[in-house]
């Protein structure tokens, strides 16, 4: 091997180090995305035998909605803050994991003033890989952002640049990454409902579909041995493979859901909305999309429900409820929670009330079981909590906390 060649090698391999060292990872137990490792609300994390939730920290935040993520030191968020009664900045920001001290945060968009006083300040959760976070504003902005120190590296504007219209209450869908694209509900004209941009870049890769944007999240689910992206939309369901190729369509019993659909058992998908009926499940085979059951068991106002064993957990209306994924029949109701959320850690279910009280109880359909409750965070708790190595972590319009559990 000559000289110039061994010098070439090592260059190589010490930019391929260095690289390496830049590149932030994510984590097995990362909840790196909204509602989760695989959007399902639940971490497979063991959690045996629950102990009274201990304080770590508190953190005073500027007004959002949107979900916590996580990975190895770092929480990532949207927040907000005005600059006077009438206007102020929206921002994303990361914090130390450990202490929630803030380590930087970037503007990416003018803040969102709810007309209706619901709060403030962006709804959509972001999502992160290893080099950067991808962010919807509520104005619809979608950008992405260094890590590392928050630089912008690109953004897109739906209004702008593809002729949506906002939403009622701002955009509020949470996009999501597959293989090197991020997808987005976008609400533009000449189908481009929905959008796949290179998230190197954010040049547009493909689009699909007709209608505004909705306030609900794509589901990203393996079905029959294929990857799918699920959308609900105004009436219909709509299943996208990567390339933006429809794969099956289902016209929904009832119109504009919030709550995420949810994959139960391998080719089962469950929705649920405020309206009648309250929900439907759906069998896929073959890329057709067959009806099981409707019901008005389960009405999901805003927050999305879980599954496990057969069963389904969630808010109907403003009841905690669990109900049978096969029958909808309901196997128990618990009130007191208001519209709060919930997550699921092993087999125990984390409810947050929508005035911040933190349950644990056990998922099971025999009964409401609880087994630790502590009065987590004050105010209005509207966004379901996050966990990681033993800690959930939760937030309320203005602050963040985080508690230890095993």
């Amino acid at each position: 091997m000559n000289i110039k060649f061994k010098h070439l090698v090592w260059v190589t391999i010490i930019i391929s180090n260095v690289y390496m060292l830049q590149a932030q990872s994510i984590s097995e137990n990362s909840w790196y995305q909204f509602r989760g490792p695989d959007r399902d609300g639940a971490s497979k994390e063991i959690l045996e035998k629950p102990g009274k939730p201990e304080l770590i920290w508190k953190k005073e935040l500027g007004s959002a909605f949107s979900e916590l993520v996580i990975t190895d030191n770092t929480i990532y968020t949207m927040i907000s803050e005005k600059t006077d009664s009438i206007s102020g900045n929206a921002y994303i920001a990361a914090f130390d994991k450990e202490t929630g001290k803030e380590i930087w945060k970037t503007k990416v968009d003018s803040m969102y003033i709810d007309v209706d006083g619901w709060g403030d300040g962006p709804r959509s959760t972001p999502v992160i890989d290893e080099n950067h976070i991808y962010s919807l504003t509520s104005h619809g902005k979608l950008s992405a952002n260094s890590r590392k120190d928050g630089k912008l590296i690109w953004q897109v504007d739906f209004l702008k640049d593809f002729g949506s219209t906002t939403p009622r209450w701002g955009f509020a869908s949470s996009p999501v990454l597959i293989d090197d694209i991020l997808v987005s509900e976008v609400g533009g004209s000449d189908t481009r409902t929905f959008m796949a941009f290179d998230k190197k870049d954010g040049s547009v890769v493909w689009n699909n579909g007709q209608g505004n944007a909705s306030h609900d999240s794509p589901l990203k689910a393996t079905i029959n041995g294929q990857e799918q992206l699920i959308f609900a939309n105004g009436r219909t369901l709509y299943s996208y493979n990567s390339k933006g190729d429809t794969l099956w369509t289902y016209n929904m019993p009832f119109r504009v859901i919030t709550a995420m659909p949810l994959l139960v058992d391998e080719n089962k998908i469950f929705a649920s909305g405020v309206r009648n009926p309250g929900f439907f499940v759906i069998e896929v085979t073959d890329n057709k999309a067959t009806e099981l059951i409707t019901g008005n068991s389960m009405k999901n106002d805003y927050s999305s429900c879980v599954y496990h064993n057969g069963y389904i957990y969630g808010y109907h209306v403003a009841a905690l409820r669990c109900i049978s994924a096969e029958t909808g029949e309901v196997s128990w109701t618990k009130r007191g929670f208001g519209k709060g959320s919930l997550i699921m850690v092993d087999d125990k279910l984390l409810v947050l009330s929508d005035k911040g009280r933190l349950a644990i109880a056990e998922a099971t359909p025999e009964a409401y079981n609880e087994l630790q409750s502590i009065q987590a965070i004050d105010g209005k708790s509207w966004t379901a909590p996050s966990f990681m190595d033993g800690k959930v972590y939760m937030r309320n319009l203005t602050e963040m906390a985080c508690y230890k559990l095993n």
